[in-house]
Order: structure tokens, then C-alpha cells, then sequence
């Protein structure tokens, strides 16, 4: 009787508890949802394994444990019962691969809103993170009958969509916002979510803001704590930002630029009718390229081409070669904008930026533009070579001189002219060719002379100092072609803005490029003056006469040679050439 007495207090009392629970929430007028207070960490949960037998089929619990009370969706919180996250206000879709999912353990927690970053197009770092593929002994199965092989989407709010060259990226078109973050890690989507939804009301709350129903939000995932964003507005054809944004960010190595009209370029504006150049070759898909910018764009490429053939000092970022494909290509694209494709948008956006930066490098439509590649647009000082640099050209007979030329004309004003850099990469690799091939002659000749028994001790001196000479211009060619075997710009650049900060500048560069030539000729002279003290020791006089004569007429040629290519005609000097 005790016991049965017992189990009616105890199921009395159950009934109780469960009446006065819904008593309260009949009069707070919500659904069960636990209480903002109740610690979240309790509330980790093991996710059923999965199995999803075929599209449309029926979702078997394989193995679960006890289960928690479920939070409701809210804007920093998200429900999760089965280990995927709906996006607030998104619809949650099951999987209808078809494959065999492992499920993992999940912690629900508030979600903190990230610090913004105000970032222009151009810093979305999509090509240096490096992700890499995490390793996984899980073996995959493909359902019997399985027809639709595709990965569920992070939520119904998020499209996941690839870029022509591979990346991963997603697009919310309820609210038009980008992103390349990893949306399928629950807490990288709820930060995303939380963030674009602060945004937003900041965005309204500002008076000064306008989002249109056309305006698009990308958002970059910098960091756990911060997030980068940019504004897109299509009819403007500008990005902006909430908040005062540092504009030198921009401008790399170009200085004095304090003109709206010029930070326009930069910052992707485009005097067309599509989307700004970066973004749309960042997210192509729903960015459209109107024939009018694919009319300019092909404008562009054909004054350059006309410039490269009629100037050798034009700034057009290109070469001849390379804009006559260009052109090839743009005559193609003519009639596909409208497709499904992506591909030639990316294409158009790229070849239109290059055209773009070159016009912001070079102050178009500035006072004092720069219209030739040679051109400096900040001071005319006058050249001061150091004393190092001086001796060192009358040793290497000139050389440093005439490459310390031609590298004032590729970096100026600490830009680098790729097409000019290139050119002289490729005449210093040929010219370098030559010279270890001369120096593998003079070196054989050498081992042949000393191979005469009567070689007096002089002229033995001499010939092995042009041995050693020889060896030295083929080891230098063998490193200095290996150097610049890429022709890469942004190496380039590295290289020129570390000598440019050392003492001596850029005559430092210009002496090493000069070595293989100098020392090749300091090996032709040694061995001819080794022959010469062994013919004017040994031989009769009259071979002494003939080769004496010789002698001083091949000096008077290189004489001649000499100063006639000291006035050869500069391009700069007045005159003309036809």
C-alpha cells in the first residue's frame, strides 16, 4: 500500500510541474523555448548518424543519445537538431545526395558580432589563403538509384557557386550579398549572418546611406574577430562604405595623388554601364557586361596596339604581341555576353582593370600626366653617381653606364613599366648567352696556349689570369640567367624598391648585370697580351713587325668603333629618323 501510495504522490506531482510549466507559457504568449540564462555549454548534443537512402527518401536515425531542449532561431542564435544550421529566416534542406554523411558534435553558443573593416575589391584576399583539404579515413557510398550528385548548400538562404577558375563562393540574392567565406562551418555562417544583419541596420540607421534594391554587399572573412565589407551600388557604378574609409591604401607606391577624379580609378569606378572591374571579375555570375564596356574595352586595345608600333616609349601596360591576341579574344566574346556562362565577363573585367591601373599609375586626366614611360611626374634632380659606381664603369669599360640607363627608364618614380622590363630581361638573357659562349672560346684557347712548352713565365701569368677570368663570366651568366628565367613584375618590384633603398641606388644592379661583359673582355685582354709577350720573346722580327702592325690596326678599330657609338643619335636628341 506504501509503495502504491508513493507512486500516486510522485505522478500527482509530475502533473503538477507539467501544468504549472504550461500554465506559464500560456501567459508569456511564446513557444518552449529554454530561458536566455540557461548555460549553453550544457546543452552539447551527439547528432544522429545519417544515412539518406535516395533523393526525396526518408532520413534513419542509426544512433543518437539524449537529447536537449532545442533553441529557438533568433538573430545570434540558430536551431540545430541534426548537425546542419539554418540561416535565420532560411529554410533548411536535407540532403538528396544520396551519400553517406558522418555526423560530428555540435555546441550552440551565441555568436559575437565581429569588429568591420571598410576593404576596397581589390583586397579580397581570395588567392592567399592557401585553404587546404583536411584529412579523412570516412569512407564515401553512393546509394542504389542515387541520380543527383550535389552538396547541400550551408542553408536555403546561401547558393554556393564556383568561379570560372575554381574558387568556391556564395551569394545571398534575398539580400544580394557576397562572400568567400567557409559557409559550411557553422560558426563561419553565423558570423557571416550576424555581421551582414548589423550592417544593414547600421546602413538604415545612417541618414546618409542609401541601399537600393540593386545595391550588393560583399563581405570577407579576415579574422575570428573582424570582417571586411565593400558596398556595390549597379547604378552608380561605385562601392562605399558606412564609415570614413583611408584611401592611401590604395595607391601602393604612387604618391601626391589628393584628387577625387583620380581616386575614382582606383577605386573601381568604371565610366560604363556594368559593375565595377574587380568585383564583377571577383563574382561574375550575377554582374552583366553590356556591350558598351566591351565596345570600350576593345577601343582601348587597339590604340594601344597602335601606340606600341609607333612609339617605343608608350605607356600602355602591354606588348604588340600580346594585344593583337587580346584583340582575338574580345572579337570572340562579341555576341556572348548574354549567356549562362560566366567566363567572358571574368575575361572582360580582367583585361579592363589592367587598362585601368595603368591609367591611374599614370595620372590620365591629371595635371602633369605621364605620356611617356620614361617620364618622371614628381622631380627632375639632376644624376649623382657615387665614386664606387665611376671607377667601376671605367673597369668594366661602360657597361654599368649604359644598364644603369635602361633601368631609369623601366622604374620610374618607383613604378615598374612590365613591358620595358621584360625586353630587357630577355636582351640581358641572349646578350649573357653570348658572352659565356665567348668566354668557353677563349677559355679552350687558353688551355691550348699554355700547352706550349716554351711559354715564357709572363705570359704564363697572363693567360692564367684570363683562365680564371673565363670561368668567372661562366659562372655568373649560370647564375644570373638562372635569376631571371620568370619574368614576374611583382619580383621585380621587390628587387628594385630593396636595392633602391640601399646606398648606391640602383648602380648596384647595374654593376652586377654588368660583370659577365666586363670580365670578359679583362680575359680577351690578358690572353692577347700573353700571346703578345710570347711572340715578342721568342719569335723572329719580322713576325714581331706583322704581328705588331696588326695589333695597332685592330686598335685603331676599336677605337673607331668606340667613338662613333658614343654619338650615336638619342631618340631625345633633335633630329629625325624615318
Amino acid at each position: 500500500m506504501s509503495s502504491q501510495s508513493n507512486l500516486r504522490s510522485r505522478a500527482r506531482g509530475g502533473l503538477s510541474t507539467v501544468f504549472d510549466y504550461i500554465r506559464t507559457r500560456r501567459l508569456q504568449g511564446s513557444s518552449a523555448t529554454l530561458p536566455t540564462s540557461y548555460p549553453l555549454p550544457a546543452l552539447s548534443q551527439t547528432v544522429p548518424h545519417i544515412t539518406v537512402s535516395s533523393p526525396g527518401g526518408s532520413v534513419t536515425p542509426q544512433k543518437s543519445t539524449t537529447s536537449s531542449p532545442v533553441l529557438s532561431a533568433s538573430v545570434t542564435s540558430v536551431a540545430t537538431a541534426s548537425g546542419a544550421c539554418a540561416a535565420p529566416g532560411g529554410n533548411l534542406n536535407p540532403s538528396n545526395s544520396g551519400i553517406s554523411v558522418s555526423s560530428s558534435t555540435t555546441s550552440p553558443s551565441t555568436t559575437s558580432i565581429r569588429k568591420a573593416r571598410p576593404i576596397p575589391a581589390s583586397d579580397v584576399n581570395r588567392y592567399e589563403r592557401k585553404r587546404t583539404i583536411p584529412q579523412t579515413r570516412d569512407r564515401v557510398f553512393i546509394e542504389p538509384g542515387n541520380k543527383v550528385f550535389e552538396d547541400k548548400p550551408p542553408s536555403g538562404r546561401w547558393k554556393p557557386l564556383v568561379h570560372p577558375e575554381g574558387a568556391l563562393y556564395y551569394y545571398d540574392s534575398s539580400r544580394r550579398i557576397y562572400t568567400d567565406a567557409d559557409l559550411s562551418k557553422t560558426s563561419t555562417l553565423l558570423a557571416i549572418e550576424v555581421f551582414a544583419d548589423q550592417l544593414y541596420n547600421d546602413a538604415q540607421a545612417n541618414p546618409n546611406i542609401d541601399i537600393t534594391s540593386k545595391t550588393e554587399l560583399v563581405i570577407e572573412d579576415i579574422d575570428e574577430t573582424t570582417c571586411g565589407y565593400y558596398f556595390v551600388e549597379q547604378d552608380t557604378r561605385c562601392i562605399f562604405w558606412l564609415e570614413r574609409f583611408d584611401a592611401e591604401t590604395l595607391f601602393e607606391n604612387i604618391r601626391r595623388v589628393k584628387n577625387m577624379g583620380h581616386i575614382t580609378v582606383r577605386v573601381d569606378l568604371m565610366p560604363t554601364q556594368t559593375a565595377p572591374r574587380t568585383h564583377c571579375e571577383l563574382f561574375p555570375h550575377e554582374n552583366r557586361v553590356t556591350p558598351v564596356a566591351l565596345e570600350e574595352l576593345k577601343q582601348m586595345i587597339m590604340h594601344a596596339a597602335a601606340v606600341t608600333i609607333t612609339s617605343v616609349t608608350c605607356v600602355a601596360p602591354f606588348e604588340k604581341e600580346e594585344l593583337e591576341k587580346m584583340l582575338d579574344l574580345v572579337m570572340n566574346i562579341e555576341g556572348t555576353l548574354d549567356g549562362q556562362f560566366t567566363h567572358t565577363r571574368c575575361v572582360v573585367a580582367r583585361f579592363m582593370s589592367e587598362f585601368i591601373k595603368a591609367k591611374f599609375f599614370n595620372f590620365c586626366g591629371q595635371p602633369g600626366a605621364r605620356l611617356d614611360s620614361d617620364q618622371t611626374i614628381y622631380f627632375k634632380g639632376h644624376d649623382h653617381q657615387s665614386l664606387l659606381f665611376i671607377i667601376t664603369s671605367f673597369l668594366l669599360f661602360g657597361s654599368p653606364r649604359t644598364h644603369q640607363e635602361d633601368l631609369k627608364v623601366i622604374w620610374v618614380d618607383r613604378i615598374i613599366n612590365r613591358v620595358l622590363w621584360n625586353q630587357f630581361i630577355d636582351k640581358l638573357n641572349d646578350e649573357w648567352t653570348g658572352l659565356a659562349l665567348s668566354a668557353t672560346v677563349i677559355l679552350n684557347a687558353n688551355i691550348a696556349f699554355l700547352a706550349i712548352s716554351s711559354v715564357p713565365d709572363t705570359a704564363g701569368l697572363l693567360s692564367y689570369i684570363s683562365v680564371v677570368c673565363s670561368i668567372a663570366v661562366v659562372l655568373l651568366v649560370l647564375l644570373l640567367v638562372r635569376q631571371n628565367q620568370k619574368r614576374d613584375c611583382e619580383r621585380a618590384v621587390a628587387l628594385l624598391t630593396y636595392v633602391e633603398q640601399s646606398f648606391f641606388g640602383t648602380e648596384v644592379l647595374a654593376i652586377m648585370y654588368s660583370l659577365p661583359y666586363g670580365l670578359l673582355v679583362w680575359a680577351l685582354i690578358y690572353f692577347a697580351a700573353g700571346f703578345g709577350d710570347l711572340v715578342f720573346k721568342i719569335e723572329s722580327q719580322w713576325t714581331r713587325g706583322a704581328v705588331g702592325f696588326a695589333g695597332v690596326l685592330v686598335v685603331c678599330f676599336v677605337v673607331l668603333v668606340l667613338q662613333i657609338g658614343r654619338h650615336q643619335m638619342n631618340p631625345k636628341d633633335e633630329g629625325s629618323a624615318v
